[in-house]
């Protein structure tokens, strides 16, 4: 794949990213400011060292293909001094790279500053003034230390968008007449939960190899995970897929205050990116199996390390979880639901199953009109029927019958099966 491929690739990535350089270790700053080169198109990460660097603590290409190091220096509160720009410019020539940087959370010593300049365009300088301001550009946002943190809301679905997810878990594709699913179905929010959670966006890159050569690749460039930010668990999948960032906002109140409540953030942003680390290298272990150069079979448990993953923003959102009732005619159903503004997705419903048989339904099945229950499809043993004067679907429950061909029985709605007894009909109530 060419560099030029690699950063139009990159523009797919979400525009909000957040993260706290406290929060962060030394190689973990590495990683930031590779991700941060990344994002600005200027340079794609070829290599992040750990030890013994001599001077490349990140190795990068151009869009053209030119070679760059990178020298990073995550202390806050340090100068760098002269000797440090040294050994990076010798580094750059020996490597035959065409530039260099030095990227600091501190500031420079004016004798670095001197050398640097002296160097022409050879080394560049970037203290934590140019990385915020970088940041920024790569829409990226950098908590300092006693920050305020920003903090989302994830808008809750319309009322439209519920009923209609309501009413498909609910009825379905039902046969129902005379009326329609959507005419007798009433949905109501009981309530909306607010549950406080932190977004993690990571990638995930790493190769497994024996003396046989590579067993496992994990290739994971974005993904996200949520953990709750009150009890320390991690969230549905389906939480995490609609929470997207098209769907927060800063700074909202809800307006429904009777049925809404938030839960409260109990622990920060280091221990969110501690249990974040380890349930994505749980979530990515795997174990494989290859044959040895002896043609015997093995198998090895490929567990990522913590220095491949890289967390590029760790987020404070407040994901909406909505109690639903659901009434039609005499029956009631609750379900809980997770959502946005675009999309709505069912966690847990006590849809699904046959109200009279209590066995899964399947692709046909029937809303009786008189009760409201969803049954099984009408069939010739079934309990679900469609009245034989009006039309009407109706559920064994509901249903009365009438003799028929003498041998026959006629399926009756009530209000059909009262005009017939009027007149003078034997009407019969079933039996279940």
């Amino acid at each position: 794949m060419s560099q030029k491929k690699l950063f139009d690739d990159h523009k797919k990535e979400s525009l909000f990213e957040a993260v706290s350089l406290d929060a962060m270790d030394g190689f973990e700053f590495q990683q930031f400011v590779g991700h941060l080169f990344n994002k600005l198109r200027i340079g794609i990460v070829e290599e992040i060292r750990q030890v013994r660097d001599e001077g490349q603590d990140v190795r990068i290409r151009s869009p053209d293909g030119d070679l760059m190091i990178i020298e990073c220096k995550h202390h806050p509160q340090g100068t760098i001094g002269r000797p440090t720009v040294q050994k990076l410019h010798s580094a750059v020539i020996s490597a035959n790279a065409k530039k260099g940087f030095v990227v600091t959370t501190g500031r420079f010593s004016n004798a670095a500053i001197n050398y640097a300049q002296k160097l022409g365009t050879l080394i560049e300088l970037m203290d934590s003034k140019i990385i915020y301001d970088m940041a920024k550009r790569a829409r990226i946002r950098l908590f300092k230390k006693g920050e305020t943190t920003l903090v989302f809301h994830v808008l809750p679905p319309s009322q439209e968008l519920i009923e209609k997810k309501v009413i498909d878990n609910v009825i379905g594709s039902a046969q129902s007449y005379p009326f329609t699913p959507d005419k007798l179905a009433k949905t109501n929010i009981v309530n909306i939960y607010f549950v406080p959670a932190y977004q993690i966006i990571y990638s995930l890159n790493e190769d497994f190899s024996t003396s046989v050569g590579r067993i496992h690749s994990i290739r994971i460039s974005r993904d996200c995970i949520l953990i709750d930010g009150s009890t320390g668990g991690f969230l549905d999948s389906r939480i995490t897929r609609v929470t997207t960032q098209s769907s927060m906002v800063e700074d909202w109140i809800p307006q429904e205050r009777g049925i809404v409540a938030s839960g409260e953030f109990k622990f920060g942003y280091t221990r969110a990116k501690q249990k974040a680390i380890q349930y994505i290298r749980k979530l990515n272990t795997k174990t494989v199996g290859y044959y040895g150069a002896n043609n015997v079979h093995y198998t090895k448990t490929c567990v990522p390390h913590i220095s491949k993953i890289l967390i590029k923003s760790l987020t404070q959102v407040y994901a909406p979880i909505l109690t639903i009732s659901c009434s039609i005619l005499e029956r009631s159903h609750e379900l809980i639901l997770c959502g946005n503004k675009n999309e709505v997705d069912v966690l847990k419903s006590d849809a699904g199953l046959c109200e009279l048989c209590k066995k899964k339904l399947g692709d046909k099945s029937l809303l009786c009109n008189s009760c409201g229950r969803v049954t099984c499809q009408p069939g010739w043993f079934g309990h679900s029927y469609v009245c034989e004067i009006c039309g009407k679907t109706i559920c064994k429950k509901c249903a009365y019958w009438t003799r028929k061909y003498l041998l026959f029985k006629k399926k009756l709605c009530k209000p059909c099966s009262e005009k017939l007894k009027i007149e003078g009909k034997k009407i019969i109530k079933f039996e279940m």
